[in-house]
């Protein structure tokens, strides 16, 4: 059935992108940071818990950022959470490095 439909609309297979990824609840975000910097040497633990506040802060208008790009610009920016994920690692081999 659905090597039928292909045929009928070859559009399905060429030229569309499905969107799988859903946005990421604000306190996931930090509990994904805080999970990630587990393992960083910081000064207190007041200055970890903002660094991952921060990081959830910046996916977040990242994210709103490229909604309104699309609305203004009809041009697609997607932020998936691998690329929070490298955010994350960036900054925590930034860290450890210096």
């Amino acid at each position: 059935q659905l090597r039928t439909r292909c045929r009928m609309f070859p559009g399905l297979v060429s030229c569309t992108t499905i969107d799988w990824f859903q946005p990421w609840p604000e306190d996931a975000l930090t509990a994904v940071a805080g999970r990630f910097m587990d393992g960083v040497p910081l000064p207190n633990p007041e200055a970890k818990a903002s660094i991952c506040r921060i990081f959830s802060a910046l996916h977040l208008s990242v994210t709103e950022a490229s909604s309104r790009m699309l609305a203004e610009l009809k041009r697609h920016n997607y932020v998936t959470p691998t690329h929070y994920l490298e955010l994350t690692q960036g900054y925590s081999s930034l860290l450890e490095e210096k």
